[in-house]
């Protein structure tokens, strides 16, 4: 699940989380805004580091329990952060949160929304150019997933 596609480093990093589930054997589903989802579609046109792509709203129209076995959501506002919980509490799965903001305060704000909305593990970092940061904890996650 992606949220707003202002911050630059939300695309990369989702395309790269998507191949490293991909290596671990899940069949992804990316879904997120229209914008967004452009962005996707523009930076992997055939589809090799992503599977399905679904618009926001509708994936969460037909959303039920049981449906994905793992979420991940990237979170870089209040948005998203309440997407990522209703999400999370319909799909009643493991759910990590990748939380990222330029600005520190902000960052620990969404942290705990996350974290008192949902049981969600959480990966943060300040970040708007540079993925490296998310990136390592990210492939950490993956190596106990």
């Amino acid at each position: 699940m992606l949220g707003c596609p202002e911050s630059p480093v939300q695309i990369p990093l989702a395309l790269y989380t998507s191949h490293r589930l991909r290596e671990k054997g899940f069949s992804v589903t990316l879904t997120a805004n229209p914008a967004a989802i452009r962005l996707i579609q523009v930076a992997d046109p055939e589809g090799i580091y992503t599977g399905e792509l679904k618009d926001l709203e509708s994936c969460l129209e037909g959303l039920s329990e049981g449906d994905y076995e793992f979420l991940v959501g990237f979170v870089p506002n209040d948005a998203a952060a309440a997407y990522l919980i209703t999400f999370a509490g319909i799909l009643n799965t493991r759910t990590l949160a990748v939380v990222f903001e330029r600005d520190a305060g902000v960052l620990e704000e969404l942290v705990d929304e996350i974290m008192d909305g949902s049981d969600a593990e959480v990966i943060a970092a300040r970040a708007h150019h540079n993925p490296a940061p998310l990136r390592v904890r990210i492939d950490r996650f993956m190596e106990e997933l």
